[in-house]
């Protein structure tokens, strides 16, 4: 019987660390980190130590490097064990600077895209009203999501990454105070969210395909959803609706819901970033949008999958708070708080998540749970010999 504990961490902007893609890959000294100056090697260091606390089996990296060189760069310097890498991966083709990828244990896992046949109907264009003029066009994921298959002890495991549209509005802040431009502000914050809904749409879209065909199928869907539960100030007065609850699923048809990582967790930690807002006007707001979804079967147990007890809490070192909702068994359980070293905190910088502007101060955003196998066979062995690993 073995335990799978299953992460997701925001690298916030790992791609500035590297040369750029022209060059040979390698870490630069420097990066800019909105017009100041920071230390590669201190940001590195920071999210490795991150990944290497929370210990966990599959990573999902949501802003990733944009190359495979790249990202083996910082798994052999910040991820190594005894001068040996603790982490294989496969690297996403979609997203550009900003990419996504799933790191695994090669002796817990072994990870593979998912054919193509199973992530058409996800990845390929819809149709979509997306600017609210009731003109259904041709759209696009702004990131494909990262669909992979996990050969685990006990069983299968799919895993879809995902990192939904960002809500950014240039010149946002700008734009809100000035009475002229704010409805122009409200009317591109509006289009962020119907673009992030009908990509979270589209997931549930496949989900409710593998449900159907197999309602034991094990599926975990996570990642940087870019929204959270409730309703914002936009999703309340304008759409009258939360944009990723869509991809939980419907409480009418109960049997086909999926569970939330932090479901039963306290709701003060429910969280894994903190921002300014200047549209409320509420400084050091907390919202949740780094999620892991489970299936209906992970989430009421039997069968492979059991729940097992949830961990005590940790920390790992001073800093800004990032949530690491970790727990072990088929269901919720109460989370892991990682704390990161960094920088004191400059609420200028701090971000709004209305507007949609990212906060750069590497606050490395987390969370991850663990599901415990029935099955006592032999964990597969795992190669490097996959096309999407440098290795």
């Amino acid at each position: 019987m073995g335990t799978l504990k299953i992460a997701t961490v925001n690298g916030e902007w790992m791609n500035d660390w590297f040369t750029p893609d022209a060059e040979a890959a390698a870490f630069k000294p420097t990066f800019d980190d909105d017009g100041e100056q920071g230390v590669t090697a201190d940001a590195a260091g920071r999210l490795g130590a991150l990944i290497t606390a929370i210990d966990a089996d599959l990573v999902a990296l949501v802003e990733a490097p944009s190359r495979a060189a790249e990202l083996a760069l910082f798994i052999d310097e910040y991820l190594s064990v005894n001068g040996a890498p603790a982490y294989d991966f496969v690297l996403g083709d979609s997203g550009g600077s900003h990419k996504l990828a799933l790191l695994f244990r090669p002796d817990r896992a072994r990870v593979a895209l998912a054919s193509s046949a199973d992530v058409r109907m996800v990845i390929d264009p819809w149709l979509a009203d997306v600017d609210g003029d009731a003109v259904l066009d041709e759209y696009r994921y702004t990131r494909n999501p990262l669909a992979c298959v996990a050969e685990v002890e006990g069983g299968t495991l799919e895993v879809i990454v995902a990192h939904l549209k960002s809500n950014f509005v240039n010149r946002g802040r700008e734009m809100w105070e000035n009475e002229a431009q704010r409805p122009a502000f409200i009317r591109q914050a509006l289009k962020n969210r119907r673009r992030i809904a009908t990509e979270a749409m589209r997931i549930r879209r496949h989900l409710e395909r593998r449900i159907d065909a197999d309602p034991e199928a094990a599926i975990i869907v996570l990642g940087d959803l870019n929204d959270g539960p409730g309703q914002d100030y936009f999703e309340e007065l304008y759409l009258a609706h939360n944009v990723t609850d869509i991809i939980v699923g419907s409480p009418y048809r109960p049997e086909r819901l999926f569970g939330h990582a932090q479901a039963d967790v306290p709701e003060e930690l429910r969280y894994t970033a903190e921002f300014d807002d200047f549209v409320t006007n509420e400084p050091n707001r907390r919202l949740l949008l780094d999620h892991i979804l489970a299936s209906p079967a992970l989430v009421r147990g039997g069968g492979r999958w059991r729940r097992s007890p949830a961990p005590a809490r940790s920390s790992t070192g001073p800093g800004r708070r990032s949530s690491a909702a970790t727990a072990d068994g088929a269901t919720s359980a109460p989370p892991t708080i990682a704390r990161r070293p960094s920088p004191s905190p400059r609420p200028e910088r701090r971000g709004c998540p209305l507007s949609g502007r990212r906060p750069r101060g590497r606050r490395y955003r987390t969370g991850s749970r663990a599901w415990m196998s029935s099955s006592t066979s032999e964990t597969p062995a795992s190669g490097s010999s996959a096309a999407r690993s440098p290795r």
